[in-house]
């Protein structure tokens, strides 16, 4: 893995985000995803096996896809550095949601709730008609802590490992996987494949999150160990396997409490909450947002400091 392949990636991120455009490798990811499950729910087989099928087709086509660019293009290692750090970088996230969420406290500002409301419901699978500022606050929150950890954590340790190749077999699953929700017995039997390689790829990035957010915690005012403790504490008794950390530890880092009952749907969830402050406003955004960038300084550096250690 080249550190050079990472800063490419980072640099292309920092600088343009995530295009969105309909030939995104994400996009067509989704595209492909939906013509090869009607195959593969076509089969003779239980669910399950149709899923790992599903799954197994999925990651191999664009695995295979990736590794097979990389090798075209070795014959040059300018070329296939930069080639790697293009294909990295599509499978980042990390620009592209501190914009929404940047977005979803701009709209709160210029246009009050209802356009927050708008701005949130499109970014999240909340229900979010009839919420008020905390609870906008604390949604928009809680999907930058999850994206932390999904979209960069995990995106530039994979990366950082493996190189495109690796970060995409990531990428499908978290992708796959995402639709399958957070509660293991209301996934289908066709989903449970991707969701638990979701589940174990994510599981060490998700910690790795809480420890990079705690040690940039000051530059919100938080306090390192307070953060971990909280991530600790908060993050186990969350429903979800992984998700908890990063949001319990951006709870602790600001001092505010997040989660609780969430509606989606039109169905009522009692979640827990997570920290022990009080509940966040629109500032406590901007704070989360500055704490974010923070952590995403941090981690790149510990990605690149990573891929050399694997050269």
């Amino acid at each position: 893995m080249s550190v050079f392949a990472l800063a490419v990636a980072l640099l292309l991120d920092f600088a343009l985000g995530d295009l969105q455009t309909r030939w995104h490798p994400v996009r067509v990811l989704e595209h492909v995803a939906d013509t090869v499950g009607m195959f593969c729910r076509g089969l003779d087989a239980s669910a399950k096996v149709q899923g790992a099928v599903f799954l197994a087709a999925s990651v191999c086509l664009f695995v295979f896809s990736a590794s097979f660019i990389l090798l075209v293009v070795s014959f040059s290692r300018p070329l296939y550095i930069l080639t790697d750090g293009v294909m990295i970088y599509f499978a980042l996230g990390g620009t592209r949601i501190a914009r929404e969420v940047s977005g979803v406290a701009d709209a709160f500002l210029r246009e009050g709730a209802a356009g927050a409301r708008v701005r949130l419901g499109s970014l999240t699978g909340l229900d979010t008609g009839g919420m008020g500022e905390e609870e906008i606050a604390s949604g928009a929150i809680e999907t930058l802590a999850e994206k932390f950890s999904d979209s960069v954590c995990a995106t530039l340790f994979y990366a950082a490992i493996g190189g495109a190749p690796l970060a995409w077999v990531h990428r499908v699953a978290s992708t796959l996987g995402g639709a399958a929700g957070y509660k293991t017995d209301g996934r289908s039997a066709f989903e449970w494949a991707s969701a638990r390689l979701d589940d174990i790829l994510n599981y060490l990035p998700a910690r790795i999150s809480a420890v990079i957010i705690a040690v940039v915690s000051p530059a919100v005012s938080g306090s390192a160990d307070a953060t971990l403790e909280g991530a600790k504490r908060d993050g186990e008794a969350h429903e979800s396997l992984n998700s908890g950390y990063p949001v319990a530890a951006f709870a602790g880092a600001l001092g505010v409490k997040l989660c609780g009952p969430a509606s989606y749907s039109g169905t009522l969830e009692e979640k827990p909450f997570a920290g022990t402050g009080t509940r966040p406003r629109i500032a406590d955004v901007l704070r989360a947002l500055c704490l974010y960038w923070n952590a995403y300084a941090l981690a790149a550096v510990a990605a690149i400091a990573l891929g050399g250690i694997m050269r």
